[in-house]
């Protein structure tokens, strides 16, 4: 039996529903509306899409379609139509957009006057989860079967559920051999522990990126970049992805770089920067009694000059040998440059280095076999011991190079120990600093200019600015003497902005007379780069000599880069947001790593002289220079090689794909009045024919 019910308990009824219900007239005036169809922002929605105030607000299924009025629910319904299930999106301005799935139908909504009723359910979250299925799948689609790198999805205990095919090439193992074991089945036995520490901050929801070798099926040990991405489901963690990509190859070339930047290249043994690491590390650990030997090989000139630099080359090689036979495991013995060799001796006494001295002397004595040739070396020795002689490396260093002078001063072929009384040598190292300190004011110092030339064209496009010292008595002193020297004092900063502003000013008064513009590079010592008022003092000299910031190029050494990367790099973007270029010097001799190359904003890689100058006969050097030259390329790096002094040099670089050099073999460094006169031809109207440089 059917009753009447009772308006008031209908509309509460209605008010409770769960879906959203509203009835319009045959004019889409809304004529009633609950609580649900009000929360949905359908009581300011007209559904007939007549109305310009909403016609912004519905859009069909995609979310993107504005919904047309032949496709509303309410046309629809009354043209007849039954509407069920329609999927449209409301998304009223300020409010939260939804999805809803609506039915309508149209009625009689009083007498016979006919009108629609629409009841909406809300699907948004149904929608999303579809989306991020529909999203998910094309992911994990992109990321396994696609991504060239390992891919592979492991569950909480660190066990393979799937693998990609790039996975199968990258270990030599099928998918069906993997699934089921524990990712330690890949690992390298003794980076084992490493890997699975890692994977397991990822297993408490933290990703990661590590690099870990792992071990090929044949054996073969392959070195990969790790990324770990713990998955959730539902706020859930299930599992972990892993990402490896392969950088064996970046990683050998890296140690290659690192190993030559490390060693030298002739005789193999620990280089300069080597020894002066190692040194500092004995000190800092305490360590008590750690002798420096100084050794340099007495009249080696004259056999470079009679026998050739062939033959000079290998008889150091055959005195490392020797040298190497000499030392205990603990010991270190290195190749400082040219015929000189430093060594670290920790825990040792004087009567030990005097007995290690003499076997030196004896062994050094027995003649060398060079080129079917018996050759004859002695060596002067110098000794230093911590703490008594210094309590730093460089004080070590210097007093065992002095002990050294004194041994050979005093015959050559003998050995010396630091003494107080051999403090001659600092004494006149005290006048050069004082010397030095005067010679800015008395204007002793002078800028010296060694043109730069683009490989493929031979035109001069830009020029190194290198400082010349001319002391009164002892006429033009190399900056390899007075540079570490004004480093040490804290001279080079004013030096340092001295050269600086007078290199920019001649730029510039080049340019005014009519020159063809050039870049002039500036080398910056650690302190300079590191000083506080560097950045203000740059704008100053820029904006006092009205020189343009792309002609002015500074260069900075490895050293620096290693300092502090994050302060380097900071620094650095503020030098090249002022339109100037930056330059690594001496590329190869310090720590060539890519780990801190690739986070630098550079612009150029100079190649040390040093590999330039055996480029066309020493396959270490060339190989050195090739490897250089590749990781510029892959960084979008310019390359200048310094100290080209042979055509077959140039010849090579050429071939390589170097793009700039300098040295000898175009120019040796120059006073500004000397470049002018040799390098650059005035016409007539007084500018500058640019052919002629």
């Amino acid at each position: 039996m059917m009753h009447n019910l009772n308006p008031s308990l209908m509309e509460a009824v209605l008010e409770k529903m769960e879906e959203g219900v509203t009835v319009y007239d045959k004019d889409s005036n809304l004529i009633y509306c609950n609580r649900t169809a009000r929360d949905y922002s359908l009581a300011d929605t007209e559904f007939s899409c007549g109305q310009a105030l909403w016609e912004d607000t519905l859009y069909d299924t995609d979310g993107k379609t504005p919904l047309s009025q032949e496709n509303s629910p309410f046309f629809r319904a009354m043209k007849g139509e039954v509407v069920q299930n329609q999927e449209l999106w409301v998304m009223p301005k300020g409010k939260m957009a939804r999805c809803l799935s609506v039915n309508a139908k149209r009625i009689a909504v009083s007498g016979q006057e006919e009108g629609v009723l629409m009841v909406s359910h809300d699907i948004t979250k149904q929608k999303w989860a579809e989306n991020r299925l529909a999203v998910s799948e094309q992911r994990y689609k992109s990321l396994f079967e696609q991504n060239p790198d390992m891919v592979c999805w492991l569950d909480l205990r660190g066990y393979f559920l799937s693998v990609n095919p790039a996975a199968e090439k990258l270990t030599g193992y099928h998918a069906e051999s993997l699934l089921g074991k524990s990712f330690r089945t890949i690992m390298d036995a003794e980076e084992a522990e490493k890997g699975i520490a890692q994977l397991e901050k990822t297993l408490q929801g933290e990703s990661d990126h590590f690099d870990i070798r792992i071990i090929h099926s044949n054996g073969k040990q392959i070195e990969v970049n790790i990324t770990t991405l713990p998955i959730f489901v539902d706020l859930k963690m299930v599992g972990v992805f892993v990402i490896a990509k392969d950088i064996t190859k970046r990683k050998q070339s890296e140690e290659m770089i690192h190993y030559l930047a490390y060693h030298d290249t002739l005789t193999g043994l620990p280089n300069r920067r080597r020894f002066y690491h190692r040194l500092a590390e004995e000190l800092k650990d305490g360590t008590e009694n750690v002798a420096v030997m100084f050794l340099d090989l007495d009249r080696f000139k004259i056999i470079n000059d009679t026998l050739g630099h062939s033959a000079g080359d290998l008889l150091l090689k055959e005195v490392a040998v020797r040298l190497k036979r000499c030392i205990k495991k603990k010991d270190m013995v290195s190749r400082l440059g040219g015929d000189e060799f430093t060594a670290i001796f920790p825990e040792v006494n004087r009567e030990m280095m005097e007995d290690l001295a003499k076997r030196i002397l004896s062994v050094l004595a027995q003649p060398f076999l060079i080129h079917e040739e018996e050759i004859y070396i002695t060596p002067s020795i110098g000794f230093s011991i911590y703490p008594t002689d210094g309590e730093n490396a460089e004080t070590l260093i210097k007093n065992a190079d002095t002990a050294m002078y004194c041994a050979k001063e005093e015959g050559k072929n003998r050995y010396h120990f630091f003494t107080p009384e051999m403090k001659d040598t600092v004494n006149r190292k005290m006048m050069m600093e004082n010397d030095l300190r005067k010679a800015l004011k008395r204007g002793e110092l002078d800028v010296y200019y060694q043109p730069q030339i683009e490989i493929s064209t031979g035109r001069m496009i830009g020029l190194e600015a290198l400082i010349r010292w001319h002391h009164p008595k002892y006429g033009l002193i190399s900056p390899a003497q007075f540079i570490p020297l004004a480093e040490e004092t804290g001279l080079i900063v004013p030096i340092g902005e001295w050269v600086l502003w007078t290199a920019c000013k001649q730029n510039k008064s080049w340019q005014q007379a009519g020159f063809p513009p050039l870049r002039v590079a500036i080398n910056f010592s650690v302190p300079q780069f590191f000083d506080n008022n560097l950045i203000h003092m740059l704008n100053k000299v820029l904006e006092e000599t009205k020189l343009e910031p792309r002609y002015l190029e500074i260069e900075i050494s490895e050293s620096i880069a290693i300092h502090n990367t994050e302060k380097v790099v900071e620094k650095m973007q503020l030098i090249r947001k002022m339109g100037i270029q930056i330059s690594i010097d001496d590329f190869g001799t310090g720590y060539s790593s890519l780990s801190y190359l690739k986070k630098l904003p550079l612009d150029k890689l100079k190649i040390d002289q040093s590999f330039v100058r055996c480029i066309a006969e020493s396959a270490d050097d060339a190989a050195i220079v090739k490897a250089i030259i590749a990781i510029a390329n892959s960084l979008k790096l310019d390359i200048v090689a310094e100290g080209v002094e042979k055509q077959e040099q140039l010849n090579f670089l050429h071939q390589l794909g170097c793009n700039e050099y300098q040295g000898y073999l175009f120019s040796r460094p120059l006073p500004a009045k000397d470049l002018e006169k040799n390098y650059v031809k005035k016409l007539e109207i007084g500018r500058i024919d640019a052919d002629c440089i």
